[in-house]
C-alpha cells in the first residue's frame, strides 16, 4: 500500500512511532493492527479495526546497517482519514460474450449478488465497461457489461469495486501491501477511489484503532 493524502485533501504525510517486538517482521507498506499494544500485521480477512500502513521496514532480526531492524518501536502512517492505493485486484476470464465476462474461479464468489454493481472491468487491451449487474454461482460467475469485445478463456481482467464497497477482496497473505478478490474474505478496508490510468485503487480505513469509524 501507498499512502497518497488524507482525506480532508492535506497531501504532507506524516508518521508516527509505535510498539513492537523486537522479532516481528513488518515491511513498510503493509496494512498493521495492534494486538496488545503492539503493532503486528494485520490479517489477510482482517476483522480488528486497523492501525494504518506501515512507514519503514522492521525486519525483527539485526542489521548493522540499521539499528531499527529489531528495535522496539516502527513508524505507521497511521492518520484515520489516510489515503491510500494498491494495485486493482485480478482475475481470469472463462469465456463470455459481448455483454457478458465469465470466471470460474472460485476467489471471485462473493456471498452476494450484485455485490460488484457499479464496478468496472478493464480488459486486457485496455477497455473498460461499467459492471451493470454481478451474478454468482458454485460453478460460473457472471458480470454483466455494456456491449464491446468478448473475453476469452485466460484473459485476465482487472476488476475495480465500485466506491464506498467493502466487501469481495481480502489482503494478500503473501504480501500484506495488496489486495486479492476473495469469496470469503473482507478487510477493515473500503474503496474510495480509481486510478484507471495506473491501475490504482484508493483505500480507507472503515474502522481504526485510534477510533475514528468512515
Amino acid at each position: 500500500m501507498r499512502p497518497i493524502q488524507n482525506a480532508g485533501g492535506h497531501v504532507g504525510l506524516t508518521a508516527r512511532s509505535y510498539p513492537i517486538a523486537a522479532a516481528t517482521a513488518i515491511s513498510a507498506g503493509e496494512v498493521v493492527q495492534l494486538s496488545g499494544g503492539l503493532v503486528v500485521a494485520a490479517a489477510a480477512n482482517q476483522t480488528n479495526p486497523i492501525l494504518g500502513i506501515a512507514a519503514e521496514n522492521h525486519p525483527g532480526t539485526a542489521d548493522a546497517l540499521n539499528i531499527r531492524a529489531d528495535g522496539t518501536e516502527i513508524l505507521v502512517y497511521d492518520n484515520p482519514e489516510l489515503i491510500f492505493e494498491c494495485p486493482a485486484p485480478t482475475f481470469a476470464a472463462s469465456g463470455g460474450s459481448a455483454t457478458t465476462v465469465t470466471t470460474t474461479t472460485a476467489d471471485v464468489a462473493v456471498t452476494t449478488a450484485d455485490a460488484f454493481n457499479g464496478g468496472y472491468l478493464v480488459s486486457p487491451k485496455g477497455s473498460r465497461r461499467q459492471i451493470t449487474d454481478y451474478a454468482n454461482s458454485t460453478t460460473t460467475n457472471t458480470f454483466t457489461v455494456p456491449s464491446g469485445e468478448t473475453a476469452a478463456d485466460g484473459d485476465i481482467y482487472a476488476l475495480y469495486p465500485q466506491i464506498g464497497c467493502a466487501a469481495g477482496f481480502r489482503l494478500d497473505a503473501d504480501t500484506l501491501s495488496r489486495l486479492v478478490l476473495s469469496a470469503t474474505g473482507c478487510t477493515k478496508l473500503k474503496v474510495v477511489g480509481h486510478d484507471f490510468d495506473r491501475g490504482m485503487i484508493r483505500l480507507m480505513a472503515v474502522e481504526h484503532a485510534l477510533g475514528v469509524e468512515n
